[in-house]
């Protein structure tokens, strides 16, 4: 009875390690590093100019009535980077009520690439997606391109539009930014493109994050802190208000 009872706890073992063997030696799944809650969102702008900077020229066309302006969200150099073929355009528009219209250019301004016009219920900052493939071309890599935003002064004359402009250019990622980019975590992802300089990614990921989250003290320091970064204190504190 007693060889019976050893042989039986001997098999138990057996079984109980046969079992635990496979775990202990099958492939660990990769996990995606958290990003470390202290790291900060902090745009580095890069090496790249436009023809005509922020300040210098960047509007032309009719004097808006009082009370009624547009501001580009672009960095100061008036060009931004973006890795897709549909990045977001954001616009603050201090009046409700105001038509906005929306132009992508080629380089030399001899072929309209995307056009769209939105009727901006109230004052804010509002974003302009070249999601609809129907009315997109092509965005090349390497290649830039010029976008405007109008308001008429005068619906019966609009050769007079008053009409601010800036610079895009596409980029393919490289390097450690592509490895990070396979970070499914959004806040990782959006501290790789800031680090890495592509603004319309930074931007449109902070103001998705934010619509998600509209009372995160955080996310809204942060897209003040990167909107201040680019001499954009004026718009800084202004509201999002077109869903994302």
């Amino acid at each position: 009875m007693k060889r019976f009872l050893n042989f039986t706890a001997l098999a138990i073992a057996v079984l109980a390690i046969a079992i635990t063997l496979p775990s202990l030696f099958s492939p660990m799944q990769a996990v995606p590093a958290p990003t470390p809650l202290g790291q900060n969102v902090n745009f580095t702008p890069p090496e790249v100019t436009a023809p005509e900077n922020r300040q210098g020229g960047a509007h032309r066309g009719c004097q808006l009535q009082d009370g009624l302006s547009i501001t580009p969200l672009i960095p100061e150099s008036n060009i931004g980077l973006t890795l897709t073929e549909s990045p977001t355009f954001f616009v603050y528009v201090s009046q409700p009520a105001a038509q906005v219209e929306f132009v992508l250019l080629n380089e030399d301004e001899s072929e309209v690439v995307y056009e769209s016009s939105l009727k901006v219920d109230k004052a804010g900052i509002v974003g302009v997606s070249l999601s609809d493939k129907g009315k997109t071309k092509n965005i090349e890599v390497g290649k830039r391109y010029v976008w405007s935003f109008a308001l008429a002064c005068d619906p019966q004359e609009r050769s007079g539009d008053y009409i601010i402009k800036g610079w895009m250019q596409r980029v393919e990622p490289q390097g450690t930014l592509k490895s990070a980019l396979a970070n499914p975590d959004p806040r990782a992802k959006l501290i790789a493109y800031a680090k890495n300089g592509i603004w319309y990614e930074t931007l449109a990921t902070l103001a998705q994050m934010r619509s998600v989250a509209p009372d995160d003290a955080r996310l809204k320091t942060e897209w003040t802190q990167l909107l201040k970064s680019q001499k954009l204190e004026a718009v800084a504190d202004k509201p999002l208000v077109q869903p994302l």
